[in-house]
Order: C-alpha cells, then structure tokens, then sequence
C-alpha cells in the first residue's frame, strides 16, 4: 500500500525542531512518540482514532497516516487538527515585536523564534491534564496520567509501541474515587476528574458549546461553574485546547519562577504587578506565558 501524506504549508516563525523540544522534555508522555525528524500520535477525527506521523521538509508539515486511507473529506479535517495542534494559523510577527520592547525578553524572539503554542485539541483531555498536574512535580503528573490513560484508555500499536488514547468522559464518568486513589490521586483529584467526566458525558459541557458562547469570561464562567475547575485549570485549558490567546493561569508555580527570574516582579504576591506587566501584552498573554515556561528549562 502506498503511502498516504498531506502537506500543509508552515508559516513564517515557525520552528519544528523547536515545537518537538517541547512535546519531549524528557518526561514520560504515553500519548505521542518524538524521533529527531517526526512526532507519531494517535488523533481522533469523527469518531475515527488514526496513526499519523508528523514530519516537516521543505517548510511543510508531513501528515503520514501510518494506518490506513482516509477518505478525502476527512482529510481537511485533520489537516485542522494538526493546524490547531501546532496553532499554525497564528501570525507571530507582533508578538515579536512587542517583546523586543522589553530588553527582560528580548532573547525569546531569537532563542525560542519559532516555537508555537502547542495544544491539546481535546478540551476533556485538557481539563483532566491541568488538575492532574495541580501541586504535583511534572513527573509524578506523567506517572499519574500513564497509570490512568493506559487502564481506561484504547491504544494502538506500530512498529513495537503502543500510541495511547485519553480514555473518553463516558469511561471516567463510570468510576467510582478508590478506583483513581489505588493510582495514587488524591481524594478530592479523583472526585474531581469523575465529576468533570459526567458534566462532559452528560451533555453540560463541550468544546462546541463553549466555542459557541460570545466570549473568553462567558467560556471561563462557564467552566468555573463545574465543580473542580477553577481559574488556573480554567485558564489553562482554554488557551491549550481553544487557542484563547488572552489566558493567564495566575498562581502557576513555574509562571511565577519564570516572572521571578527575569526580574518582573520580585515577590510572588505582587498580583497587581503581574496583572500590569501582561496588560502590556493584550492577546499575547497566552503566548508571553507559554514562552516564560519555556524559559525555565536550561536548553537554549
């Protein structure tokens, strides 16, 4: 069988080796595999779970479907998935310019040039990620989300590795708290992801309903309305999975490292500072946050 690949044009400041960095930081991702040249991961469009490889040459994104052929309505829409994984549509040019302004930042135009906010289209996933991770190591986050996604999720296998799926609401919205506490989850993160996973199978949330409501406070009040999902989980789902560009997931612990070490603020509890400093940044905020993580690490 012949291969199947679909191209799609990569903007100006993009970086692939830059964007793959970040999607391998040495942690134990069970969802997607990084090779030097390539990303492999399982997406779901329609329904369908498929193996795709993403690659990049001659300034295009590669999409190889390693599974099979698709037919050709549904290619358009993972061309979009892909599109919205690496938020290629974005033009970065201003946020360039704008942090060039700022000799503290300045070196992220030219260090980090490239790097795009890379995403996690599945909006359950995303949530389910962000309390996951609260007030735990990264490290511990991933053993925690391995032990979930690898009992309760599907999975596919190629050349010797299986590619993981995050188990859907209707499967976590069956648990019962001391199926997620024998994992090591807290008591209140187990209440919490069942309880986010039947507003989800149930109907009362959904990232088309939230796509359909007129703004970023109405997406925002409407999750923080679903028990379990506060501002910072909130924030952080939203410019993840929709791409809301003027999030900022205030009390994040490596935000305020980042703020810290470039001199932005000098005390963790300057709310007020760091509320004026992203002000300086409208629709960038996503972004500024997302490079400033990307300053804790100490590859350049």
């Amino acid at each position: 069988m012949s291969k199947q690949i679909i191209s799609i044009d990569a903007p100006l400041n993009f970086d692939f080796q830059e964007c793959l960095w970040f999607l391998d930081r040495n942690f134990d991702d069970c969802m997607h595999k990084v090779d030097t040249d390539q990303v492999i991961k399982v997406v779901e469009i329609e329904g369908q779970q498929l193996l795709v490889s993403v690659a990049f040459y001659e300034h295009k994104l590669q999409i190889e479907l390693l599974d099979g052929n698709l037919k050709q309505p549904d290619l358009n829409k993972l061309k979009k998935f892909v599109s919205d994984w690496f938020d290629l549509e974005k033009d970065m040019e201003s946020f360039y310019l704008l942090i060039k302004n700022d000799e503290r930042l300045a070196y992220m135009a030219t260090a980090y040039n490239g790097l795009r906010l890379i995403g996690i289209p599945n909006l359950f996933e995303a949530i389910c990620w962000a309390i996951i991770g609260q007030q735990i190591n990264l490290t511990f986050a991933y053993k925690l989300k391995r032990r979930l996604v690898e009992k309760y999720g599907a999975y596919m296998s190629y050349n010797g590795f299986n590619y993981h799926v995050f188990p859907n609401c209707e499967v976590l919205a069956e648990l019962y708290p001391d199926d997620l506490k024998e994992m090591q989850f807290s008591k209140s993160k187990a209440e919490y992801l069942i309880n986010i996973a039947k507003a989800f199978a149930s109907g009362e949330i959904s990232k088309d309903k939230l796509l359909a409501l007129p703004d970023l406070i109405a997406r925002q009040k409407a999750l923080n309305n679903i028990k379990g999902i506060g501002v910072w989980t909130a924030n952080y789902a939203l410019m993840k999975s929709l791409k809301e560009h003027s999030c900022v997931p205030y009390g994040d612990a490596g935000l305020l490292n980042s703020l810290l070490n470039h001199k932005i603020i000098a005390d963790k509890k300057q709310h007020k500072e760091i509320e004026l400093f992203f002000s300086n940044y409208p629709g960038w905020e996503s972004y500024l946050v997302f490079y400033l993580w990307r300053s804790l690490s100490t590859k350049c």
